[in-house]
């Protein structure tokens, strides 16, 4: 972010924790506030009129939640949540819109964000249309373990059965396959990848490592 566009935006940042299972943004309702993770995870969840939840995407330190905001949308039929624990800043989102009507340099950095979301979303669809759990947990680990310092990702199969959109007992069988294989290590409440080139080889190239897709380091360092 440049140094103009973080000192437009930085008196009306404020620094929040962001708990577990804590709700950022809610299905149809005005988006009232901007949300840049600088630890922790949220996920994008979508459901169906009979309850049932997927995850269509996850944000961490390299993104902002609702990316609504960005494109001029006041609200957004997904309902963001945090599902790893952290901090991050609160924006209102009219001091953002504002901004981004100022700004192109902000503008076309927060497009190429919002384009590195889209394409997480398509290979999302893709994996979950055409891989095995197995896969599909292979590539939510490595999607998290971008977002947070270390291999070690700390959730539960609760957590993971919604997030992956299958039985908890299918999430049981895929964790301990995995193990077996020895490309992770549990404990209660975690899981830590052991061999992340075994677990990149089982998800057919539908991950974009963020080294490589975020076009930031982090919305809310000034260079």
């Amino acid at each position: 972010m440049s140094v103009a566009d973080f000192a437009a935006l930085e008196p009306r940042l404020v620094r929040v924790e962001l708990a577990r299972s804590q709700a950022l943004i809610f299905p149809g309702q005005p988006i009232g506030h901007c949300w840049f993770l600088e630890e922790g995870i949220a996920s994008m969840v979508i459901t169906s009129s009979e309850g049932h939840e997927t995850e269509a995407a996850i944000i961490g330190r390299e993104g902002m939640v609702d990316a609504a905001t960005i494109l001029g949308v006041d609200a957004s039929p997904i309902r963001s949540v945090i599902q790893i624990p952290g901090y991050g800043y609160r924006l209102p989102a009219p001091v953002l819109s504002s901004r981004l009507e100022a700004s192109a340099d902000l503008r076309s950095m927060l497009n190429r964000y919002v384009y590195g979301l889209l394409e997480q979303t398509a290979n999302t669809a893709l994996a979950n249309a055409s891989f095995t759990v197995e896969e599909r947990l292979c590539r939510w680990l490595l999607m998290c373990s971008d977002r947070v310092d270390g291999a070690e990702i700390c959730l539960t199969h609760e957590l993971l059965s919604v997030m992956l959109n299958v039985r908890r007992a299918g999430v049981t069988h895929a964790v301990n396959s995995l193990e077996a294989a020895g490309m992770v290590k549990t404990r209660r409440g975690a899981i830590l990848i052991t061999d992340r080139p075994a677990v990149m080889r089982r998800i057919h190239g539908s991950y974009v490592p963020l080294s490589s897709a975020d076009p930031f380091p982090g919305p809310l360092q000034a260079k």
